[in-house]
């Protein structure tokens, strides 16, 4: 974060080789509390693509119900319809910190600039917590069992992952089916092994997705994406494109955790995030109800990203931030992982749950 400026400290640049006693103790820790406030903020339109905020430890999702109408004569009554499709999740709740701290000393030398280091030091810290929990819990195909200190043990699962749970499709059948969005090909990504189209009928095809499809491909994979001949890439606005070349007019319009890429003749966007681990794509639909719920408490003091306490005992200062949150899956058909270059499944390496 060296080259970078942290929200709060925009209006302070030009004074950061100075003392903080200098420029105002409270000016410097107004600085970071707006930081804080402002990473929390990016933190959700981030996190919206995949995650709902609830402070329940356990709760019942709702699935689309199937029906038809009822035969009737002119006397005919239909009977009510009767919503039956449902499955329990539970979620589980994590604690996790971080500290801005030095001597008596060391505050008194201490820059601006070194201020809004360790500021952005810190918040890149929660932004990481963050990804990984998302990642883990939608890797998260096994399924794990949480005790909550108050509610005893909670089931917490991931995506579908063919166990009993039952899901409708918008076409076909009218009973419900298991389902598994943890897929795998053994070939890489190729024109006869592509695993776009598939992606997106596995999503479209129930009734709960919606919007546009995204798939977020690694940066190890990326070059296979875009030597698909499907592939159309986003345009450069430097450049014209000759004459007989296709060119890409629509915007995703979506706040999405990397960079958009270009849109496959599948109707798939293609993202770029180079925080995936290699050979996993994650597609997820912009509509419809988010894939996870992240628990948080339900007083409002002890959700997002905050400054819980301060250390004042010479020579040692410290402030002190943390997050609660917890991530399990919630609308289990509303994201879909597929794994290229191998003829298994397995979750990838650092992303076992529960993750510290």
């Amino acid at each position: 974060m060296a080259n970078q400026v942290a929200y709060g400290f925009m209006n302070l640049a030009e004074v950061f080789g100075r003392r903080v006693t200098e420029v105002g103790v409270n000016v410097v820790t107004a600085a970071v509390e707006q930081s804080v406030a402002e990473h929390n903020r990016q933190i959700d339109a981030l996190t919206g693509l995949f995650v709902e905020k609830t402070t329940n430890f356990k709760t019942r999702f709702r699935t689309a119900t199937a029906a038809r109408l009822q035969p009737l004569d002119e006397q005919g009554r239909a009977l009510p319809i009767v919503t039956a499709g449902q499955y329990d999740v539970a979620f589980p709740l994590q604690m996790a910190g971080a500290a801005l701290g030095n001597t008596f000393y060391a505050r008194e030398k201490m820059t601006v600039g070194e201020v809004n280091e360790l500021t952005g030091t810190i918040l890149t810290a929660d932004m990481r917590w963050m990804r990984d929990h998302i990642l883990a819990a939608l890797f998260n195909r096994a399924g794990w069992t949480y005790t909550d200190p108050e509610h005893g043990a909670l089931s917490v699962v991931g995506l579908a992952s063919g166990d009993t749970t039952t899901y409708h499709i918008i076409n076909g059948a009218d009973t419900a089916a298991t389902d598994d969005h943890y897929l795998y090909q053994a070939a890489a990504i190729a024109d006869g092994n592509n695993p776009f189209p598939t992606m997106y009928s596995e999503l479209t095809e129930h009734p709960e997705n919606s919007g546009e499809v995204i798939a977020l491909v690694p940066s190890a994979n990326l070059a296979a994406v875009q030597a698909l001949t499907t592939f159309n890439p986003l345009r450069d606005t430097n450049i014209q494109p000759g004459s007989g070349t296709d060119v890409l007019v629509g915007s995703l319009g979506a706040q999405v955790p990397g960079r958009v890429i270009g849109y496959l003749d599948s109707k798939v966007w293609i993202v770029e995030w180079r925080s995936l681990p290699d050979n996993y794509l994650i597609a997820v639909c912009t509509g419809g109800p988010r894939p996870l719920a992240m628990r948080q408490e339900p007083e409002s003091s002890l959700q997002g990203f905050v400054s819980v306490a301060e250390r004042n005992d010479h020579p040692y200062y410290e402030r002190q931030y943390q997050r609660i949150a917890g991530f399990g899956g919630w609308n289990r058909v509303g994201a879909l992982i597929q794994r290229v270059g191998t003829g298994s499944w397995a979750v990838p390496t650092g992303y076992d749950v529960p993750m510290p």
